[in-house]
C-alpha cells in the first residue's frame, strides 16, 4: 500500500496526520540553567534543546527526513530546520523565517551555536534573501501570481533555482513554530502545499503535570503534523518516543552519533525502562 500513498493522496493536506504529546522538560530545564551559568555568552534555551534533540532523531530515524514530490517519495541530502523570529516580541513586529543547516553527527553545543547565529543574523537590519527575492516579486505587476506560477512549473521539472530553493523556508526538512515563547498554547497546523516540509511542529508554553501530590513536574505540548506518505506510523511512533527521551535527556546530545547506532528496539528499551513522562522519569 505504502507506493500506492502519493497517487492515492496527491496532497499533504489530504495525508496529513496529528499527532501530540506532552513532554517532560524538567532536565531540559536544569540543563539550561547550568549550561549558561557555566558560560556568561553561552546562551542556551529550552527551544535550542528541542532543536538538538530533533537533529539527533533525525540522524538515527532518516525517513523523517524525506518528502514527497511528482508523486515520488525523495531522501534528502541535506537537514535543515526551518523556524520563525520576532525581531521584538510585539505584536506589531515583523516576523522573519529562519532556516538552519545541521549536519547529522552535530552536537548540542553545534546546534545551539548554529540556532544563535541564525537569529542575531535575522534580527538584524539586513533584508534577507527570500524578503529580498519577494520585493522584487512585488514590485511588478502581477508578479506574485506568475513567479509562483513559474517556480511551481520549474520544481515539477525539477529544474527551480537552487539558490531560491536554499532561501525558502518552506523547503525543508521541519518547520518548527516555538508558540511557547509568546505563551501561547499549541494548535494543529496545517502542512503547506508548497515547498517540501513534511513535518510542522508546534511547542506551546511550559506547564507543571501534576502526577500525585508534590509530584508536579514542568512538560510543553508537542503538536506535530506529518505527512503519513514518507514511512509508516510505528517508524513515526519510535521517533516520537526518541524525541522525547533526547529532550528528557539533554545530556546525551553532548554524545558522539556513533554511541545511538544501535538497534531501534534498544534505544527504546532503554527509554522505556527509565520510565515515561511520568514522576521518576528521570
Amino acid at each position: 500500500m505504502a507506493p500506492m500513498l502519493p497517487y492515492v493522496m496527491r496532497g499533504r493536506t489530504g495525508a496529513t496526520v496529528y499527532f501530540s504529546r506532552d513532554v517532560d522538560v524538567e532536565a531540559a530545564l536544569t540543563y539550561v540553567h547550568h549550561k549558561n551559568a557555566e558560560r556568561q555568552e553561552a546562551r542556551y534555551s529550552l527551544f535550542g534543546i528541542i532543536l538538538a534533540a530533533a537533529v539527533r532523531t533525525f540522524a538515527l530515524k532518516p525517513k523523517l527526513n524525506r518528502f514527497v514530490s511528482r508523486r515520488g517519495v525523495y531522501q534528502r541530502n541535506d537537514l535543515s530546520f526551518s523556524f520563525i523570529v520576532k525581531r521584538i516580541l510585539t505584536e506589531e513586529a515583523v516576523e522573519r523565517s529562519a532556516k538552519v543547516w545541521f549536519k547529522p553527527e552535530d552536537t548540542v553545543d553545534a546546534v545551539v551555536a548554529k540556532m544563535n547565529a541564525a537569529i542575531d543574523a535575522i534580527r538584524g537590519d539586513e533584508p534577507t534573501p527570500d524578503e529580498r527575492e519577494m520585493s522584487i516579486v512585488s514590485s511588478l505587476p502581477g508578479g506574485r501570481a506568475f513567479s509562483t506560477f513559474l517556480f511551481r512549473l520549474l520544481d515539477s521539472w525539477n529544474i527551480a533555482p537552487l539558490g531560491m530553493i536554499r532561501s525558502d523556508p518552506l523547503y525543508t526538512s521541519a518547520y518548527f513554530a516555538n508558540l511557547g515563547s509568546i505563551g501561547l498554547e499549541t494548535p494543529y497546523h496545517h502542512l503547506y502545499e508548497w515547498g517540501t516540509a513534511s513535518l510542522f511542529i508546534a511547542l506551546g508554553r511550559i506547564f507543571r503535570k501534576e502526577f500525585g501530590r508534590g509530584a508536579g513536574r514542568r512538560h510543553i505540548n508537542f503538536k506535530i503534523s506529518l505527512d503519513e506518505r514518507i514511512a509508516d506510523g510505528l517508524y513515526f511512533a519510535h521517533a516520537a518516543s526518541l524525541l522525547a527521551r533526547f529532550v528528557r535527556k539533554p545530556e546525551e546530545l553532548e554524545l558522539p552519533l556513533n554511541d545511538f547506532q544501535r538497534d531501534d528496539a534498544e534505544l527504546l528499551e532503554d527509554f522505556e525502562r527509565t520510565g515515561t513522562d511520568g514522576p521518576g522519569s528521570n
